[in-house]
């Protein structure tokens, strides 16, 4: 399936929704702290306060030609401090 990827988009610094995309530069931004995203890196914070990545979700396509969920998140969704033991 080439072309489409899906990231949570629970902010991983303190849950606010990423909400923005530029198309220019291909980044997302949450407008509670403007971390931001660069989707041509695997969603890598490349601004703010962000703890990590938003985590991505492997998708494929069914028989159907539906996009489905393979398997749940491989990252924790959410804040980074939630990792703290």
């Amino acid at each position: 399936m080439d072309g489409i990827v899906t990231y949570s988009d629970t902010y991983t610094h303190v849950r606010c929704p990423v909400a923005l995309y530029e198309q220019h530069t291909h980044h997302l931004l949450c407008p509670c702290h403007q971390s931001t995203f660069d989707l041509t890196q695997e969603c890598k914070v490349i601004f703010g306060p962000a703890g990590h990545a938003l985590p991505q979700l492997p998708i494929t396509v069914n028989e159907e030609g539906f996009l489905v969920a393979q398997s749940d998140f491989h990252e924790p969704v959410g804040p980074a401090y939630w990792e703290r033991g």
